[in-house]
Formats: C-alpha cells, sequence, structure tokens
C-alpha cells in the first residue's frame, strides 16, 4: 500500500488565495451576419464611426470590399483597429513595389493589386479599389477581433491578441525609447510597427482604436521567413534546414486535394447543437509550423561555426540514438553519416526533424497559459504549472514543453524533467525541486520569449540551447503523460480553436451559438469515423469541467477511432477521462495498430457512461472525507485504491470548472500555518472532488499493455446504444508507465 507523508499542521487554518489568432474561416469567403439584428438606435456602431471620420475612409472601403462592413453595422461585440488614410497608403506602396514575388514561391506580382501604369499619382482610394477582394478580405480580418477589448486589455510585452484571420496573431506591446517614431514613444504597439493613436473609442457594438499604420503581418512562408535579412542569426540552422529539404514542407499552407487546390468542407445543415441551432464550421483547414531554432550564437558556444561543424555534431549526438530511440531498433534502421540530408534517419535529417511540430503556436500558447486572454476560464488549481506534449517531424517521437512560473515570469523549457515528476509523497499536494523527492535531473531547453516570429503558415521560436531527442528527451517521458485532446488533433490548432472564445466564434458563426466547432468527419488526419452519422463536436475554451477548459466530442450514434500519440516502448496504462452522465453512452473500446476495423481488438468489456457511481457497486466508489469530517482524512488514497483495482480513478486536482478556480497560486510551506490546496482538495474546487452524478468526473482504465514506438495504435470508441441523443467527451488521455502505476511509496493521481 502507498504511504503518504501527513504535513505538519495540516489541520490547521489554511489559507486561501483565492491570444495570435484563434478563430477560423475560409480565406475569401464570411458567414452571413443575422440581418435582423441592424441597429436603429440613436448610438453610433463601428460602421458609422468610421463612416463619420474621412481620415479612415481608405480602411472602411476595405472592409466593404472585404465583406466586413455589415458586420461592422451589426449587433455583436467587436474591436477594430482602424489603420489612417496615410497609413493604408504607405502600406498599399509596399505591396505594390514588393518584387520579392521574382525569387519567393509564395508571393504574386503586387501582392493581389491590379497593376496600374500611374500608381504612384493615385490617391489612396484609387488605390484601394485595385485590390483584389480577397486581398482586403485578409487585411479587414487581420483588424478586426470577434471581443470587445479596451486598450488597457492590450497591454504586455510580447503577448499576442486574437484578430479574425486564420491562424494569425498580433504582438501588443509598449513603444519604447527605441520607437522607429519619437511621437510614438509610450504609445500601445501592434506588431511593433503601428500605434494607437486615439483608443477606446465606444460603438454601440464594440471598441474602435484609431492606429498610424496597417498593422503589418508577414506573408511569406515559414521557409521564406528563414532566409530575409532579418533572420540572418540563425543562418546555420537554416542551412541545415535547406540541405535536409525541409524549406519545401515549410511552404504547405492548407491541406490539398490531389490536383493541387485547396480541399473545402460543407456539412450542409449537418452541423447543429442539440437544440437545433447552427454551429460554426471550418470550411477549408489551415497547415501551420512551429520550428524552434538554435541561433548563430547558441551553435558557436556548442563549438559549432558552420554547417560542417554541425554535420560532425550531429554525428555525435545521433550515431547511437538506437541506445534509446526504441523505434530504431524496432524498424531495424540503419543511422546515416553520409551527405544525403534528405534521408529522414541521416544525421543532419533526424536533428532537424525534432525542432518542427505540425502544429503552428505563438509563444502564449504552446501550453495552456494564464493571461488576459485566459483569464475568465483559466482552471488550473493549486499551484500546478502547465505541461504539454507534442509529435515532432521526427517519425514517432514527442517533445515536451513546461512552463514554471505560469503567473510570473511564464518561463517556458522543452524537455524538462525532475525525479518523480508526476508523483507525490505529501497528500493533496505535489513534489516541487528541492524537496528531496524531485531532484532537478535536466533544466530543459529554454525558449527566448521575446525573440519570436510569426508567419504565414506558422511560427518560428529561438531556443537558447541544443535541442535534441537524446536520452534526457527520453527520460523526460517516463512519468504520467496527460496527453490533451486539442495538442494531438493538430487541426484544432492550426485552424486557430485551440484556445478560441465563445465570442471570437459567434462572431464567425453569424452572431450564433459560439461555444462549439461542427466538423465534417474527414477534416481530421487522425481521426476515422465508421459510421457516417458521428457527429464531431469542439467545445471552445469555457466554464467546463475539462484540462485547459476545452474538449473534443463525438455525438449521436457514435463510432470513431483516434490515432494515439506514439510514446517510447514500454508498459503502459491507458486511461481516459469522462463524465458520468445521462448522455454518456454505452460503448466499446478497441485498439488496433491501423485504422481498418478488421485490425481493431475489442479490450475489456462494454462501458458504460450513463451509469451513476453513487450507485453502481461496480465503480467502488467513495466519497472523499473532508477534513472537518475526518481530520485525520486521507485525501481518498486507499478509497482511490480500491477504485484502481475495479477499473476506475478519480479526476485530477490540478483543473477545476473554470468559474469555480479561487485557488492557483504556487504552494508554500510553513508548519505553522500551511497555505495548502489540500482542504480544497475535498471541497468544491478541484474537479478531483465534484461529487453528484451529472457533475462529477472520473478516470476510466480502458487497458494495461505494451506500447512499442515502432507502431501506431488507434483507439475506437464505439456507441452500442441507437440513440442520437447520446455523446462522448474526448478531453485527454493517459498513457502512464507501469512503475509509476505501481509506485509503493509514492502516489500520481492528485496531478
Amino acid at each position: 500500500m502507498k504511504k503518504l507523508s501527513m504535513i505538519k499542521g495540516l489541520t490547521s487554518k489554511i489559507t486561501v488565495i483565492g491570444y495570435c489568432l484563434l478563430v477560423i474561416v475560409t480565406a475569401s469567403c464570411t458567414e452571413e451576419p443575422d440581418g435582423s439584428n441592424l441597429f436603429s438606435s440613436e448610438d453610433k456602431t463601428i460602421a458609422e464611426l468610421l463612416r463619420d471620420r474621412s481620415e479612415l475612409s481608405a480602411f472602411y472601403r476595405i472592409l466593404e470590399k472585404g465583406g466586413f462592413g455589415k458586420y461592422m453595422g451589426t449587433y455583436g461585440e467587436y474591436t477594430c483597429f482602424a489603420p489612417l488614410n496615410d497609413g493604408v497608403n504607405a502600406y498599399l506602396d509596399s505591396l505594390y513595389n514588393d518584387e520579392s514575388y521574382l525569387i519567393s514561391k509564395a508571393k504574386v506580382k503586387h501582392n493581389g493589386i491590379t497593376e496600374d501604369a500611374n500608381w504612384n499619382n493615385l490617391d489612396v482610394m484609387a488605390k484601394v479599389n485595385l485590390m483584389s477582394d480577397s486581398l482586403c478580405d485578409d487585411i479587414s480580418r487581420f483588424h478586426l477581433s470577434g471581443e470587445a477589448h479596451m486598450q488597457v486589455d492590450l497591454d504586455g510585452t510580447a503577448t499576442t491578441w486574437t484578430t479574425m484571420k486564420t491562424g494569425r496573431s498580433i504582438r501588443v506591446g509598449t513603444f519604447g525609447v527605441d520607437a522607429y517614431k519619437e511621437e510614438f514613444i509610450g504609445l500601445t504597439s501592434l506588431n511593433d510597427i503601428s500605434a494607437i493613436i486615439e483608443g477606446d473609442i465606444e460603438a454601440s457594438n464594440g471598441i474602435l482604436h484609431v492606429c498610424s499604420n496597417v498593422i503589418p503581418r508577414s506573408d511569406r512562408t515559414t521557409d521564406d521567413q528563414l532566409r530575409v535579412e532579418g533572420e540572418k542569426d540563425l543562418s546555420i540552422f537554416y542551412a541545415a534546414l535547406e540541405a535536409t529539404g525541409y524549406t519545401d514542407t515549410l511552404m504547405i499552407e492548407k491541406k490539398l486535394n490531389a490536383n493541387g487546390t485547396a480541399m473545402t468542407y460543407d456539412l450542409g445543415t449537418n452541423h447543429n447543437d442539440r437544440d437545433g441551432n447552427p454551429l460554426y464550421y471550418p470550411k477549408e483547414c489551415m497547415i501551420k509550423w512551429t520550428v524552434f531554432a538554435e541561433t548563430d550564437d547558441v551553435f558557436k558556444a556548442a563549438g559549432i561555426n558552420n554547417f560542417d561543424d554541425l554535420k560532425k555534431k550531429c554525428a555525435e549526438w545521433y550515431g547511437n540514438c538506437n541506445a534509446w530511440y526504441d523505434y530504431i531498433n524496432e524498424k531495424g534502421i540503419t543511422i546515416s553519416t553520409g551527405d544525403d540530408y534528405t534521408n529522414p534517419f541521416n544525421v543532419v535529417n533526424m536533428f532537424v526533424a525534432y525542432h518542427i511540430l505540425r502544429a503552428g503556436m505563438p509563444i502564449d500558447r504552446i501550453v495552456y497559459e494564464k493571461n488576459k486572454q485566459t483569464d475568465a476560464s483559466w482552471n488550473f488549481c493549486f499551484g500546478y504549472e502547465p505541461q504539454e506534449y507534442f509529435e515532432t517531424m521526427l517519425p514517432n517521437t514527442l517533445m515536451k514543453v513546461w512552463e514554471t512560473n505560469p503567473k510570473t515570469t511564464k518561463n517556458l523549457w522543452l524537455n524538462r524533467y525532475l525525479t518523480n515528476n508526476t508523483l507525490t509523497a505529501k497528500l493533496g499536494l505535489f513534489g516541487v525541486p528541492g524537496d528531496g523527492d524531485h531532484v532537478l535531473k535536466f533544466a530543459g531547453v529554454p525558449i527566448d520569449r521575446n525573440n519570436s516570429i510569426e508567419t504565414l503558415n506558422g511560427y518560428i521560436h529561438r531556443i537558447k540551447g541544443i535541442l535534441k531527442y537524446d536520452q534526457n528527451a527520453k527520460d523526460a517521458l517516463h512519468e504520467r503523460l496527460r496527453l490533451d485532446s486539442s495538442t494531438f488533433l493538430y487541426e484544432l490548432i492550426n485552424n486557430g480553436l485551440r484556445g478560441a472564445t465563445p465570442a471570437e466564434v459567434s462572431a464567425l458563426n453569424g452572431g450564433g451559438d459560439g461555444n462549439r466547432v461542427a466538423f465534417q468527419n474527414n477534416y481530421f488526419d487522425n481521426i476515422v469515423c465508421y459510421n457516417p452519422g458521428t457527429l464531431l463536436r469542439f467545445n471552445v475554451m469555457g466554464a467546463w469541467r475539462a484540462h485547459n477548459s476545452d474538449q473534443f466530442q463525438g455525438w449521436d450514434v457514435y463510432d470513431f477511432a483516434i490515432k494515439l500519440p506514439h510514446v517510447p516502448t514500454g508498459d503502459y496504462e491507458l486511461r481516459i477521462i469522462y463524465p458520468p452522465m445521462a448522455r454518456g453512452g454505452l460503448m466499446q473500446f478497441y485498439l488496433g495498430n491501423t485504422s481498418k476495423q478488421s485490425d481493431m481488438v475489442a479490450v475489456g468489456i462494454p462501458f458504460d457512461a450513463c451509469a451513476n457511481p453513487d450507485q453502481d457497486a461496480t465503480f467502488g466508489y467513495e466519497r472523499i472525507q473532508t477534513l472537518d469530517e475526518n481530520p485525520e482524512s486521507d485525501f481518498g488514497v486507499e478509497c482511490g485504491q480500491r477504485m484502481h483495482v475495479r477499473g476506475y480513478m478519480y479526476a485530477p486536482a490540478s483543473f477545476s470548472r473554470g468559474t469555480y478556480n479561487t485557488i492557483t497560486d504556487p504552494l508554500s510551506y510553513n508548519e505553522n500555518d500551511i497555505y495548502s490546496a489540500a482542504k480544497q482538495i475535498t471541497g468544491s474546487t478541484s474537479c478531483r472532488s465534484e461529487t453528484g452524478y451529472g457533475t462529477m468526473m472520473l478516470r476510466r482504465i480502458i487497458t494495461t499493455q505494451r506500447f512499442e514506438q515502432g507502431k501506431d495504435y488507434w483507439l475506437r470508441i464505439k456507441n452500442l446504444v441507437n440513440d442520437t441523443n447520446l455523446g462522448w467527451s474526448f478531453d485527454f488521455i493517459e498513457l502512464v508507465p507501469l512503475d509509476i502505476v505501481n509506485n509503493q511509496t509514492m502516489t500520481e493521481d492528485w496531478y
């Protein structure tokens, strides 16, 4: 039996202290707003404010050509960043005169402006009329938000804020003494170029901010951006990227049909919520990338001064990687140290591939970070630090991202790990460095928060150390792996839905429901639907009982399979979290190494997600005793062990329903006056403690078996009941090494 130490003074008084683009739309087609929502009051809409000011006439014409003028005249909550005519004129000149299309694979002549020999003599309105509608649409979306934001909400350093353009972000800060225009010093900066010169103009349907310039955004794909003058400090990394051929990969912007046209999705009328109200659904699928790149200075500090030096180091780093990279042994692969860098198992190729994620994320969206955008629903509690896992382009490998001090410095580390990271010997608490049980073994590779750049199809983040898949990277994964569905269903990230707010989605839904998003069944690479009647839904960030405040769902008579992330080879316990409720369904789980139904093998007996744990003895469910009820309460450790034998576990204590979250500060220890989350674990704050059918969360153990890094694993979830009102929440899975599960002195199920 696990023995956990009681903290001295535990029963004493416990003190309770108690954004990048997020929405998706097609490139040149907007949802129609509700026409009945036209204003008739004396208050002015954003559209009316723009029409009243002659110095903003060019931008308003752009909104009209892009199809957004009508939005600015309807009910809603919008923020509009409107550049002055002079700023629009200067920006259009830069687009028209930009000849980089001659050398770039990503540009068209004049960037979508019709050629006119008299261009230099035209006024700004004439220039706007030569813009393509799609260019106007693109610029419009980048200057609009589906939420109303006062200027005070847009502060911060190296933060991003929402726009209405797919996967794009605005970097918000304050112009300092090095501002390129003296009159901008102290003003709010947007992407370091545009200044808010008149903010917080209130309208009936939101907020208008008048800006000096068009907010600049990159129109270069990720590979193009890496070779421009501004990124010359990445020359060694780019040389390796170019040699391996990943530059071509980083050009891809959206999913395409076989003929090269963009794939489109049409749900017709089959995209309603349970009450018959239409939900927003994406009609295209963007593809984006995150690239972690060492600067030349970082390489030079490691004795790498050029590409040839890097080749030699890669041979040292990866030449014997079969010692920890299980995939190599299981597939019988021979590692190459030769000059064919396009070989996926050439040491240089492997080094570069591990730097690339299939999901494009700005710096403050890599983990579920506490910031102004997420304040309303951020639901990590008791000092929990966000940790996520992402698959890289190196076959079947995961990269861990850990944010320390999420409320203050927000440091981001790659592959950081402690001994016993997801275990604790203290009741109700998790381990921290220096407590004796948790020794920092590898600090991790730090991400430079202040030196990132957005591209047309992703993000480049500079790192302050050498990133590689080595023994440290593997050891960092030997813990309870909680894999959130929104991290390995990377389409959610690439199309601005992970972290999206209901207000943003509602704005794209013509003012309709914004709490959920619908998808066509073939939208995701890692999902296969066997029953065409399966309805795929995603609950965007809100007050859900869910990790990261969002969750993926299957509705109706669902029958679908999800490809699980790959993990290092070993014996694991596979779990899933779920809410016991009347709409849960009776289902069967299956596992297979392909998505073919014939390869699927049933695991366990049918699982009843509708069953009430309070009434069904098969759970072994016991309500956790509070300290008031029992001063010697172990907070569910022993009864949790009994539940585990029956195949169930309490929910974690690390997150709550967002609106109930009261404790978010890191824990501190004082034997006389302990600030501890322990009492709250048995109160109303965490998902672990919520009791009552329809409100509690539980984890279900699906199977215990060996998982090999060299194999794929598909988890099939089939509803066995012909009831269209049922649904299944796929919030996260857990893959836990058995030695973690079976530890006799520590427990891992608090967090």
